[in-house]
Parts: structure tokens; sequence; C-alpha cells
């Protein structure tokens, strides 16, 4: 027996938990929603998301796009973003590069853990620019396998999907303008998004 937890379409994006009765180990979780095609959005909540380097603290306000044709382990979506850095513009420009989200085991009930994706075209990198007086470059390129994150089904509220990320060991490097400049492997990247579907439906929240 399995236990799947749907999306409303009121709730938008679901994340399921699928566990077999009386079993001794977690199960993996999967994206779903209450009707496909699902156009997936989110935005930060709570704070600011903030990505830290040896240049320092940057802060940054995240929207996400993406589409889903089916449930899935794996969500692509685009991010767009608006950052400062010890109060200066930075200019994000993501080159054609997405974040994928990957769901795991099964934490506890509405719980499930995961990892996240950059990917990119060949030889392109995500570049966050301070505009400060002597620009700073900081490129960020793929790598898989970012732990960790947390997705949260909100049954009880608008059973939107929360998205706890606490990555570490992000590669990025710093051109000559910027304080430490190289590559470094000591990135960290916090914060908190709510995702949700856009689509028109019905269908109320279900276990089964």
């Amino acid at each position: 027996m399995t236990r799947k937890l749907k999306a409303s379409l009121l709730a938008v994006v679901a994340l399921a938990a699928i566990g077999a009765v009386g079993a001794t180990a977690a199960q993996a979780g999967e994206f779903t929603a209450a009707a496909y095609p699902a156009t997936i959005t989110g935005q930060n909540v709570g704070g600011t998301h903030v990505f830290t380097t040896e240049a320092g603290q940057m802060n940054c306000n995240v929207t996400f796009h993406g589409e889903m044709a089916a449930a899935t382990n794996d969500l692509t979506l685009t991010p767009t973003y608006n950052c400062g850095l010890k109060g200066v513009q930075v200019d994000v420009d993501t080159n054609g590069c997405d974040y994928v989200f990957h769901t795991k085991e099964t934490l506890v009930m509405d719980t499930v853990s995961g990892t996240m994706d950059i990917t990119c075209p060949e030889g392109a990198k995500i570049d966050f620019e301070v505009t400060s007086m002597i620009p700073c470059n900081i490129t960020v390129g793929e790598q898989l396998g970012l732990e960790a994150l947390t997705y949260t089904d909100r049954t009880g509220l608008a059973n939107d999907v929360d998205v706890h990320m606490s990555l570490s060991e992000i590669v990025y490097t710093n051109d000559m303008g910027c304080p430490g400049a190289g590559e470094h492997s000591n990135g960290t990247y916090t914060g908190k998004t709510t995702l949700k579907s856009d689509n028109e439906g019905t269908d109320a929240f279900m276990a089964e």
C-alpha cells in the first residue's frame, strides 16, 4: 500500500511522500500537481536569500519559473535575481543556467530531503556583478549534488511547497576586482522559497 499526497489546485503544487506501510527504509518523495501541464512559480519568503562568498554576504530577492509535465523527482526552475552586497547593487545574469531540485527520502509526513544541481549551457556561468567603482564579478558554474534542501508540503495551509535551502561547498570564482580573487569552494547559500502551480481546476486536497 502506498500513500501519495496530492495538491489541490488551490494548493497548486504538492510534494508526495510515498512510503510502504511497515517499511523500515525511508521512501523517496516526488513533486505532483493536480493537473498537467503545470507552470511552477516561486519566490523567497521570510527574508532574502543569502549567498556568502569571500566578497561578503549578498542578499537577494529571487523568483523562480518552470514547467512540470508530470509527477517528477527532478524539478527544473529558472531563477531571476535582484541582489545587493554591502549596499551596492549586484546585477545578475544567469546566462541560461537553471536550478534542478531533486527529492530524496521522506523524513517525516509532508517533509522530504533533497539536493540541488546548477546546470548551464556549455561554457556558461551565472554572473553576479557587483557594480562598485571597480566592478567585481563572482561567477558560479555548473555543479551537481549541492546539499542540503528540505521540502515541506503545507497541507494545513495553502498546500504549497516550501523549499528550505542551506547549501554549502558551492564552487565560485572571484575576478581581480573582488576581495579574495580566484576560485573557491566555500560558498554558502541559504533561504526559503514557496513554490506554487498556475493552472485551473477544482480538485480538493486528498490523501490516498
